[in-house]
């Protein structure tokens, strides 16, 4: 009596398992067809910082594509970022398609000293946008969960792939043949 016991208490966590993910897959489809070909607002006079400390925002207006990265301050950034592999996937892109597309890291930190602590101890040499309130998100309606917060924008700032690939790898994938067959 007991193994059947057992036997059903895994069967039904098995089966809420897949129902789950079913789940996930179906909100994560419905999000995609949602958010294809929508306009990217962006709002104006945000600070850039460099390595933590101010700068003069880059002109993004010139490229093919951006990769749009948003992180708010929930939970911990540094853990969020994966600025290390963020690293590599510029420098891969760049190999493939030189001068074609450009990152655009927007941060709403709970603390601009803490953030500027990590940029500078990972090393990204690369401007990032201040968003102490969220205006990006907020004007944009963006999804709750990092891993629908960043997205593939083409020149006109539309959504051409949404995902963060330094949670899932295959979105990567996505993102540089979409990049490398415009190219072609």
């Amino acid at each position: 009596m007991n193994s059947v016991y057992n036997y059903s208490i895994v069967l039904m966590l098995w089966i809420c398992a897949v129902g789950c993910q079913d789940s996930k897959k179906a909100t994560a489809e419905k999000l995609v067809r949602e958010w294809m070909g929508k306009e990217i607002l962006f709002p104006d006079g945000l600070p850039c910082s460099y390595m933590g400390t101010d700068t003069i925002c880059p002109e993004y207006a010139d490229v093919p594509y951006k990769v749009l990265v948003y992180t708010d301050s929930v939970g911990c950034t540094s853990c969020k970022l994966n600025l290390n592999l963020w690293k590599h996937y510029m420098e891969e892109i760049d190999s493939l398609a030189t001068d074609q597309v450009r990152f655009l890291f927007y941060f709403q930190p709970k603390s601009r000293k803490d953030l500027a602590h990590v940029l500078k101890r990972e090393r990204l040499s690369h401007p990032v946008i201040m968003d102490d309130q969220g205006a990006l998100k907020r004007i944009n309606s963006f999804p709750e969960g990092m891993e629908y917060q960043c997205f593939l924008l083409d020149q006109d700032n539309k959504v051409v792939s949404i995902g963060n690939p330094t949670l899932n790898p295959k979105i990567w994938e996505v993102y540089k043949q979409v990049i490398t067959d415009r190219k072609k």
